[in-house]
């Protein structure tokens, strides 16, 4: 039987691999020769997440005058928001952050997004102009300008797992990067074939490819690698003592993603996508405005992430969590008890070295004349200028790596939340940490 290279590369020789998934969020970064690199997770909420329900200002008057039914934490004793700095509050079903934030491993964002000047309410856009970095879509997505970038040498199985979309599709970020996988689980990347002849399967293929001097090399890695995780099925993974996950789609995927990390397979990038923010009606029960489907939702999100973090306990040295949108929602509430498509969001970084325990970057106001076009919260921060920061606190980027991952912005001062490590040095390739 004769296979063909790109056959073989793309489907692990048809009878190897199905690697098909949903889009997830994980993304490695490291020092520069070093094989072992931290590994960031990238959490894309499609659909636009009201963050000032996530996190509300729920001391300013101008919120609840704008959201008479959807506003949070308006009274005294409310248990609707978990307090911060007086001024904001997570919404309630967040509350298993709270521990995070306060211990200085979760740093929160509002008012992130695109630029003013690039503002859209499309979802379209405004996700692939995240997905792409800002530039050309020709030029690939910006998880592959990264990938492209750090070395391979002695990560596990030769880069094999690389990058990795955990879902039904390779995510837009990992576009032109011909060795990113889409998986469902981990358990995607296996040997198909019945219980009876599987091993069998497996000597045979080790027989076949062991004499082909072309793809010998890359073939036997693919079966060492289905080996390791065959041995470690996704459905028979346990979390560390103590953890509880959520039952949920997007719980399953962290999951998958805590296995990957803890098997030590090279992950260097993976992207998670959680849909369903999309919230124009009904985003709350009618009598209580932290219940119903926008609850259900962030319960979903705090819960597993807070879980995969703590799950991920032995990890954290070399583990970084991005959570975004593409964009927020209306500063005020519509009549169907929904918001619609807005302009600045928030941002959430997972990371064991958050400097200080506070909400990062600057505050528009919530005034008509301080709203973008009088109906949106500002952006303040470009969602590069996190990425950016992550990239040199992390990954020890330069001015030259920056401007290769994110063509056409410029990084500014850091907002700090690595502390100095964020600043980019003046000496090209000096390592900064």
């Amino acid at each position: 039987m004769k296979i063909a290279r790109r056959t073989f590369m793309q489907g692990c020789c048809a009878t190897i691999a199905a690697m098909s998934g949903a889009r997830l969020g994980n993304l490695v970064f490291a020092q520069r020769g070093a094989p072992q690199r931290d590994i960031v997770i990238n959490v894309f909420l499609r659909g636009g997440m009201d963050c000032l329900s996530f996190l509300a200002p729920f001391a300013d008057a101008e919120y609840h005058s704008k959201r008479p039914d959807l506003g949070l934490g308006q009274n005294a004793g409310d248990n609707e928001v978990s307090d911060l700095d007086g001024y904001f509050g997570l919404h309630s079903a967040a509350a298993p952050l709270v521990d995070l934030y306060n211990a200085q491993h979760l740093a929160l964002i509002p008012a992130t997004g695109l630029p003013d000047n690039l503002g859209t309410r499309s979802h379209f856009e405004a996700q692939d102009f995240m997905d792409f970095g800002g530039a050309d879509p020709s030029s690939g997505g910006w998880l592959k300008r990264y990938l492209n970038s750090v070395p391979v040498g002695g990560l596990p199985f030769e880069g094999l797992f690389r990058g990795i979309s955990f879902g039904s599709a390779v995510s837009p970020s990992f576009s032109g990067f011909p060795e990113a996988l889409a998986l469902t689980e981990a358990g995607d990347f296996a040997i198909r074939g019945s219980s009876s002849n599987e091993d069998d399967l497996r000597r045979a293929l080790r027989l076949m490819y062991d004499f082909d001097p072309e793809l010998r090399e890359v073939a036997l890695r693919t079966l060492d690698a289905t080996d390791v995780i065959d041995a470690n099925p996704p459905g028979e993974y346990v979390p560390s003592a103590g953890v509880t996950y959520p039952d949920s789609s997007f719980s399953d995927a962290m999951k998958s993603i805590a296995q990957m990390v803890k098997l030590d397979l090279g992950l260097q990038a993976a992207t998670v996508d959680f849909g369903g923010w999309d919230t124009h009606e009904s985003q709350a029960s009618s009598s209580n405005p932290d219940s119903g489907y926008f609850a259900d939702q962030v319960g979903d999100l705090a819960g597993t992430l807070a879980a995969f973090w703590d799950d991920m306990s032995a990890q954290h040295s070399r583990l970084t969590m991005v959570v975004m949108s593409e964009f927020g929602r209306r500063l005020k509430e519509n009549a169907n008890r929904g918001t619609d498509h807005g302009h600045g969001g928030m941002m959430m970084v997972f990371n064991s070295n958050i400097d200080a325990k506070k909400v990062w970057g600057t505050w528009p106001g919530l005034s008509s004349a301080e709203l973008f076009e009088g109906k949106d919260l500002k952006v303040t921060t470009d969602f590069r200028q996190v990425l950016s920061e992550i990239f040199v606190a992390r990954a020890s980027a330069t001015s030259t790596d920056l401007d290769n991952y994110f063509p056409g912005y410029t990084y500014p001062e850091p907002l700090g939340i690595f502390g100095d490590a964020g600043v980019l040095s003046s000496f090209e390739g000096l390592t900064v940490r």
